[in-house]
């Protein structure tokens, strides 16, 4: 009897070393593909970082390119750079590219530069809102989220408006760095974000006022441009986004714009609104592996000889997808 129970407590150890055996080994396994995977995604993400640079550099070559070869330094949606590249095959992975102009949106950052309002660019803006049929004040409350005092204008909201928010927030005091930020602003719903997005950015403005593309910009935002500008004659300056004027001046002597009223006028105003170049562009970048995709996206902004510079990295898009043109 005693000699079974020895047997019985012998086959008890050796099951329970056995047990213990099988779950080091699982974990020295386990610990093991962890870190193979581990290894392996970190190559990939610093393959897919090489890879992106060659990438960028095609891209700042490209838009040199297309300032150098041409008597004209102006932007349209026909310039070449818009094409893009796709399934470039390169070390086991799979390229594309692609660069988006931003200067077909309005940059809410010109609302108010170093804490000073921008005139001009306050009174666009609050003709683009009538004519999407959106609230007037979201104006004022743009403004003093950027500006630095906390004194809220007629239809703004300082910082004792978000105190009561969960959780609660302050204003900025400062430009936005993206344009999804401006969900924040007080009574800023999705229906309304989702109907001011398509016509808005938020670039930075170190370089001063940034100026919309006339070559790009819809006719919703040309009519806005003035309340002497019709609708007809923003269809007709939009050419179903196939505008190309060369300079200002060439803009200034299209069809019936040159014989407004009040062209000597506004000419001032518009120069201060609106230019034919796209300086700000997103670089979007892909690099497919076997097992994943890595994508990145960088703001570049454009000299006046063409050559660009990175501004900003992000992992998300500075455009939202559905509005890349």
């Amino acid at each position: 009897m005693v000699k079974q129970r020895q047997q019985g407590m012998a086959l008890l150890m050796a099951l329970v070393m056995m047990a213990i055996a099988v779950t080091l080994v699982a974990g020295i396994w386990y610990s093991s593909r962890l870190t193979l995977f581990r290894t392996h995604h970190l190559q990939q993400k610093l393959q897919a970082k090489h890879l992106s640079q060659g990438l960028l550099l095609w891209a700042s070559d490209l838009l040199e390119k297309d300032y150098t070869e041409s008597d004209q330094f102006y932007d349209n949606s026909a310039d070449p750079w818009h094409q893009g590249i796709q399934g470039i095959i390169v070390e086991q992975a799979v390229l594309s590219g692609e660069l988006n102009g931003m200067n077909h949106l309005f940059n809410v950052n010109n609302l108010v530069i170093n804490d000073v309002i921008s005139v001009e660019h306050e009174a666009y803006f609050r003709r683009l809102l009538t004519a999407l049929n959106l609230d007037v004040n979201i104006t004022d409350k743009i403004m003093d989220w950027i500006d630095q005092d906390q004194e809220p204008r007629q239809g703004g909201a300082e910082d004792f408006a978000y105190a009561a928010e969960i959780p609660p927030y302050k204003t900025a005091g400062g430009p936005f760095s993206h344009v999804n930020e401006l969900r924040l602003i007080a009574g800023m719903d999705d229906s309304q974000f989702n109907q001011l997005l398509p016509y808005v950015t938020a670039l930075p403005v170190t370089n001063g006022a940034t100026l919309m593309n006339i070559n790009t910009l819809p006719p919703v935002m040309i009519k806005a441009l003035d309340n002497s500008i019709s609708e007809e004659l923003a269809i007709r300056i939009y050419q179903q986004c196939q505008a190309s004027f060369t300079t200002m001046e060439d803009f200034y002597k299209f069809d019936t714009i040159q014989y407004l009223d009040n062209i000597k006028q506004i000419k001032p105003i518009l120069n201060q609104l609106i230019g034919v170049q796209t300086r700000y562009m997103q670089a979007r970048t892909e690099v497919a592996f076997k097992d994943n995709r890595q994508h990145g996206y960088v703001l570049l902004w454009r000299r006046n000889n063409g050559a660009s510079q990175v501004v900003m990295r992000s992992p998300v898009p500075f455009l939202p997808s559905n509005l890349v043109n």
